[in-house]
């Protein structure tokens, strides 16, 4: 009795080392695993919260660049509005230069060349 006594006892701490020694590195992965999951569900909830962060700077850059394309639009148009009336003036002074070349006002020729030379000078930069 006394020998089948040692031999349960010794089978019992050889098995429990045993079992100890499998059972450790099986909790410890299975410890990592969970971590790692967790790690990894944290990192793809940060890449969620950043993507959403991108659509709202996406959007709020589309509307900018609407806002912005709107306004281009009507300076554009201004511009051209502008260009428009600079050829009416010119054409005018021309007329009144025409008119006034019978009465040989000099003075009065002399600044309405002035004008169209200034006019057309700007006309020159701004076609640049």
């Amino acid at each position: 009795m006394e020998s089948s006594l040692i031999t349960s006892v010794g089978a019992l701490v050889l098995g429990g080392g045993a079992a100890a020694l499998f059972w450790k590195p099986l909790l410890a992965g299975i410890a990592s695993i969970v971590t790692s999951n967790r790690a990894g569900g944290e990192i793809i909830t940060s890449y969620k919260e950043q993507v959403v962060l991108l659509k709202e700077s996406n959007h709020l850059l589309r509307l900018e660049n609407d806002e912005l394309r709107e306004r281009h639009d009507r300076n554009l148009r201004r511009i051209s509005m502008l260009e428009t009336d600079l050829r009416l003036i010119k054409n005018a002074l021309g007329i009144l230069l025409a008119m006034t070349e019978a009465d040989h006002n000099d003075k009065f020729r002399k600044e309405v060349d002035r004008l169209i030379s200034t006019l057309e000078d700007r006309n020159d930069v701004t076609d640049k």
